[in-house]
């Protein structure tokens, strides 16, 4: 049995109310509906993605590939993720910038400098297979030399499944780096 948190409207304290156990499908095998790990739905998948939030702060090899977790875990939840055109445009060019532009710090800042103010922007079709790997991948790796290489490969899957949109992000690279330059 599983206990929950139920407020009372006449006191405003919490009380514990016993909940029936579930029956039926394991939660691994439940697929998030968005990237499709296995992971027991959409909120465990997202509890994954805020767990490796919390180990890179734990290890400076989580860290240096933070950036690239957050963008491939974006693109496989364009729903929550990348709203608007700006939100999505900024995931698939940091993307890009990682994969294909080598990650430069001062070309990862381009891209916020370039999306701030009036930047027109037409938002793509989201697509329906955004990678195989998923953060239920990474999430199992052993330790965290396994983790970074995990997350590069998952960096990777998304990447090649975007590739209709690739063109797009360097495009959208070349005009951060653009527009840091003129701005100088």
């Amino acid at each position: 049995m599983l206990i929950a948190q139920v407020s009372s409207p006449r006191f405003r304290k919490p009380r514990l109310q016993r909940m029936p156990a579930q029956t039926g499908t394991p939660m691994e095998s439940q697929a998030c509906p968005s990237c499709g790990a296995r992971a027991g739905g959409r909120a465990e998948c997202q509890g994954l993605f805020d767990q490796l939030g919390a180990l890179a702060w734990s290890d400076p090899r989580r860290a240096a590939v933070h950036n690239l977790v957050v963008d491939a875990y974006c693109l496989q939840h364009p729903d929550q993720y990348c709203e608007s055109a700006k939100s999505y445009a900024a995931h698939l060019t940091r993307l890009c910038c990682a994969l294909e532009f080598g990650g430069q710090p001062c070309l990862y800042w381009a891209i916020p400098r370039w999306l701030d103010g009036k930047v027109q922007l037409r938002k793509p079709l989201a697509l329906r297979v955004r990678g195989a790997v998923t953060v239920a991948d990474v999430h199992a790796a052993p330790n965290s030399d396994a983790y970074a290489a995990r997350v590069r490969e998952w960096a990777r899957s998304v990447w090649e499944a975007y590739a209709s949109q690739q063109d797009l992000a360097r495009a959208w690279m070349r005009a951060a780096i653009a527009g840091v330059s003129s701005r100088r």
